[in-house]
């Protein structure tokens, strides 16, 4: 997978790797990343109200869990900040807030995939 964020193959990504990226890894990831913290985060009071926190620290489990490299890494928190705040966003309505977020990622790893197929036919 990250030969083809990266450029290094040639053959362009394959059915699975679609498959994986733009539908398993958005949803598996908004689950871990934003649903998860945000229901652990309002189980305490310390933390119920603290809205901020929650999007940081979701976004920094975001970025870690994309190592590909430092930079990348500080892209995914950025991304990562942007998935927080849309799963606060819709957290009135939890299931909204779930597969808004999952849509947003899901059409930011579809656009990467076509850069990477576009990117190979040049």
């Amino acid at each position: 997978m990250n030969d083809i964020l990266n450029g290094e193959n040639t053959n362009g990504p394959n059915t699975t790797s679609w498959i994986l990226v733009i539908i398993l890894a958005p949803i598996l990831e908004t689950f871990f990343n934003q649903y998860l913290p945000f229901k652990l985060f309002q189980n305490f009071t310390w933390t119920r109200n603290k809205y901020g926190l929650y999007i940081f620290s979701s976004a920094i489990v975001f970025g870690f869990m994309h190592t590909y490299s430092l930079q990348y890494m500080i892209f995914a928190f950025s991304v990562g900040l942007v998935l927080g705040y849309t799963y606060f966003f819709y957290s009135k309505a939890p299931n909204k807030a779930f597969w808004s977020t999952t849509l947003i990622h899901a059409l930011r790893n579809s656009f990467v995939m076509l850069i990477a197929v576009i990117s190979d036919k040049i």
